[in-house]
């Protein structure tokens, strides 16, 4: 096995299968596929950084920021998501940084990754389930953190559906000159965080 990747476990697929059972009860979570919401940053040349694609390394890394990500039931975590964070050395193929949200009111994943990684993260790869925050909550945004980290790539697992994220979190790291990929695993990520996706979209509904 390559250093650093490690299978996705039944505990996360069973997360993800209970998240999708939820789902089909009856609980709508129709949000914008993140390659719809992404079209704005298409024509914005004043951004330093890039879109990038995503390839099969990535998603092995991104399997194991879903499986960060169900170390905490969605109860555990309300109101807030369910998210896990890798943070990985390109140069050594290897995580140096592995987090995940605990509960409301505490650090955020990325958080947690980057502390674990220290220097190590400058210049790495952070894998993310939820697009990274960009706003002062009761956390500081971890948009900004990555940002003054130093890290050079984050792939992102989809877009936030909080209108007060949702496409401000990558547009910061773009500024910043950090390549971002979006959509890895985004069924898995989108999957573990029904709940929460449901209900963003009953709030922009106004309901």
């Amino acid at each position: 096995m390559t250093r650093g990747v490690v299978s996705f476990t039944p505990r996360a697929c069973a997360r993800c299968d209970r998240a999708s059972s939820a789902s089909a009860s009856g609980k709508r979570v129709d949000v914008p596929s993140s390659r719809r919401a992404l079209r704005r940053f298409a024509s914005a040349s004043e951004t330093k950084g890039a879109l990038t694609t995503h390839d099969a390394r990535d998603e092995e890394y991104m399997r194991q920021a879903l499986e960060a990500a169900a170390s905490r039931t969605a109860e555990e975590v309300h109101p807030n998501p369910l998210v896990g964070c890798v943070v990985v050395d390109p140069r050594a193929d290897v995580v140096v940084g592995r987090g995940f949200h605990p509960r409301a009111g505490e650090p955020h994943a990325e958080v947690f990754a980057l502390r674990a990684a220290g220097e190590l993260a400058r210049g790495a790869t952070a894998y993310v389930t939820l697009e990274p925050c960009n706003h002062f909550g009761r956390t500081p945004p971890c948009a900004r953190a990555l940002v003054d980290a130093g890290v050079k790539r984050v792939v992102v697992g989809f877009v936030d559906p909080d209108p007060r994220v949702s496409g401000g979190g990558i547009q910061t790291l773009l500024d910043a000159g950090i390549d971002v990929a979006v959509g890895c695993e985004e069924a898995r990520c989108r999957e573990i965080n029904a709940d929460f996706i449901a209900r963003q979209e009953a709030a922009r509904a106004g309901k």
